[in-house]
């Protein structure tokens, strides 16, 4: 005796069907939980991208006792990126549009992505996850994730050069 099937032959896919659509399916669920624990898609409109942000990662390595810059080589509103030797991560130096120079750790304090410099708002802003801070404030946080300010990096400008402290 023949049994009858509830399910007729044209809506049945096949075993191949079956785990490519799986394979799919969990490929992008994979994709948005990875986009959705990194900040994509939906953040704040204040937060920039690496694309409107001029990194400060690389720079020459710079120990005690050399010269980062002249400070007539590097105009107002303006960062320098550098390597401080002692700890071998990435830092930045600013001259603000009113002058003054300011140098910090250019790790953000948040994941340790290596912020950039936008010289259009004159801030320093993670590329990873949005944080926004003012180098001319001390590199206080204006926008999180991220909770604590970049560490100050000692500078000081002897005959119009640039030297770490």
């Amino acid at each position: 005796m023949e049994q009858s099937s509830t399910v007729s032959d044209d809506r049945r896919i096949s075993r191949r069907r079956f785990i490519r659509l799986g394979t799919i399916l969990g490929l992008g669920s994979a994709g948005a939980s990875i986009a959705a624990a990194c900040g994509a898609g939906g953040g704040s409109q204040s937060r920039e991208t690496p694309a409107t942000a001029g990194s400060v990662a690389g720079g020459p390595e710079v120990d005690e006792g050399e010269v980062i810059v002249a400070e007539s080589e590097l105009a107002r509103g303006s960062a320098f990126p550098f390597i401080d030797a002692e700890t071998g991560e990435p830092a930045v130096l600013v001259h603000t549009e009113e002058g003054e120079l300011f140098a910090y750790s250019a790790v953000c304090t948040h994941q340790r992505c290596t912020v950039a410099y936008r010289q259009d708002t004159r801030k320093l802003v993670c590329p990873c996850h949005g944080s926004v801070f003012d180098p001319a404030d001390g590199a206080k946080v204006e926008a999180g994730p991220a909770a604590r300010s970049l560490p100050k990096a000692p500078i000081e400008v002897r005959r119009g050069r640039v030297f770490p402290a």
